[in-house]
């Protein structure tokens, strides 16, 4: 009975992570809502890379705005659903410095919602066996329709000094 109670109690910490690892299993990535803020964590060989990070985004007010637009997608979040998958690809380039390229990870998509505004997002993980990206996505919605960044407050909470890649999403 002991057993049956302490699942029972700890089912919804249970049932708010999530785990994805690389196709080799050496990098893995860990979901979570910590009161619901987005965060995750990621580790090498087992050895912790990136502490415990948020993820986030503060909107800026627009002429298109409402007053209830003015929340920003950073916490009060609840999951709806997860999907994982995997893909393994290899593509011959037009040009470069290899005849071929792998494309090869395993995907977490969390999809959110943010009970008191009523958007929804998508936060969508690929880990790879050396690292792993993630992105925010929007799907239609009513009360998302129109909106700015004001700024992107995803974290990096690297626990020594390791190699980062960012790309914007205005690269063009």
């Amino acid at each position: 009975m002991r057993k049956l109670l302490f699942f029972i109690l700890f089912l919804p910490l249970w049932v708010m992570a999530q785990t994805v690892k690389s196709p080799n299993g050496t990098v893995e990535l860990k979901f979570s809502l910590v009161n619901g803020v987005p965060t995750y964590e990621m580790s090498y060989k087992g050895k912790a890379v990136v502490k415990p990070s948020r993820l986030g985004l503060e909107l800026a007010k627009t002429k298109y705005s409402s007053k209830t637009d003015e929340t920003d997608l950073m916490d009060g979040f609840k999951v709806t659903a997860t999907n994982t998958t995997s893909f393994d690809e290899t593509w011959t380039p037009v040009w470069g410095e290899t005849a071929t390229i792998r494309n090869n990870y395993n995907e977490l998509e969390v999809m959110l919602n943010q009970p008191a505004t009523k958007r929804n997002i998508i936060i969508r993980f690929r880990v790879y066996d050396y690292g792993m990206g993630l992105r925010y996505e929007f799907p239609q919605q009513n009360e998302l329709n129109y909106f700015v960044i004001k700024e992107e407050h995803t974290q990096f909470a690297m626990t020594g000094d390791h190699t980062a890649w960012w790309l914007p999403g205005d690269y063009d």
